[in-house]
């Protein structure tokens, strides 16, 4: 595929149905602009479809569509805004219930419920937002390809796995593996999962849906991350070097990466200081950072 490479960002994008999948419910989308002052920013979204509770495709195409209805009609205001990290949250929140709505009512009209995982992440000014639901992963990566997740898997075998009853490989191979705790579409109440940190132009960050990160573990990921970056640092050939090894695991599922990297940092040392203090006692309430 060709280099993709934009003024203020670098990103690559790959998807692939998986061996044994005929059709691929994964989706994912990239927006990149810039403020009326000339400030980059980012948005990443990637959505799981949901293939066994009806039509998995049609629920993530869905959630996709209104995420950039979102990013049309509600983003331009909120980045005029004076303090869009406190107008974010709550304009998010909106966003994903409104998904969640629909995919109600699309369950009604079919006759069977539908569901998707959503993952966003909102890049600007050297701050990250994240709001996620479901088993879609975001990792940041270190300038030295160290891999770090910064959401949470909202799955019954995470949950395992964080109660201390299941070993990460047990989680790989237990028959209920699949089954999550939160999505789109199956339920009223949702338990979003809200985070913000910061980012440098040296940080890359990594969406992908369970079928990459179930067969390429996190210490595979960094060598390939490290491969990838010394064959030919581009993110579009790193992203093709990541589904190739999932599919060389043989991955059954549905497979999607995407890749996101500043091109350059716009704030000053004294600036950045002044900005992440700012961020951090005034405008993000404590759990929000959690």
């Amino acid at each position: 595929m060709k280099t993709t490479f934009a003024i203020n960002w670098q990103y690559g994008v790959a998807t692939h149905s998986g061996w044994f999948r005929m059709v691929n419910e994964d989706r994912s989308l990239l927006r990149i602009g810039s403020t009326d002052k000339g400030e980059p920013y980012a948005v990443a979204v990637i959505a799981d479809g949901m293939g066994g509770s009806g039509d998995g495709g049609q629920a993530s195409e869905t959630a996709l569509e209104t995420v950039k209805q979102w990013l049309d009609e509600q983003l331009p205001a909120l980045l005029r805004s004076k303090n869009i990290w406190l107008a974010l949250a709550p304009s998010t929140d909106r966003l994903f219930h409104d998904i969640n709505n629909q995919l109600i009512e699309l369950g009604k009209l079919f006759g069977s419920r539908i569901g998707t995982t959503l993952t966003f992440v909102f890049l600007f000014s050297e701050t990250y937002f994240i709001c996620h639901i479901g088993d879609c992963r975001i990792y940041k990566i270190s300038r030295k390809n160290r891999i770090s997740q910064i959401t949470k898997d909202q799955s019954w075998a995470a949950e395992q796995v964080r109660k201390g009853r299941l070993t990460r490989l047990q989680a790989l191979k237990h028959p209920k593996r699949h089954v999550l705790l939160q999505c789109l579409g199956m339920q009223k109440e949702l338990k979003l999962i809200k985070r913000t940190g910061f980012y440098t132009k040296h940080n890359t960050f990594l969406l992908c849906s369970d079928g990459f990160y179930n067969r390429v573990s996190d210490m595979s990921i960094e060598r390939l991350l490290r491969e990838g970056e010394q064959m030919q640092p581009d993110l579009q050939n790193i992203c093709d070097l990541l589904i190739d090894k999932a599919l060389d695991k043989r991955s059954n599922d549905n497979i999607s990466i995407l890749l996101l990297r500043s091109a350059a940092s716009t704030l000053t040392p004294w600036k950045r200081l002044y900005h992440r203090c700012k961020n951090f006692n005034i405008l993000f309430p404590v759990e929000w950072r959690k």
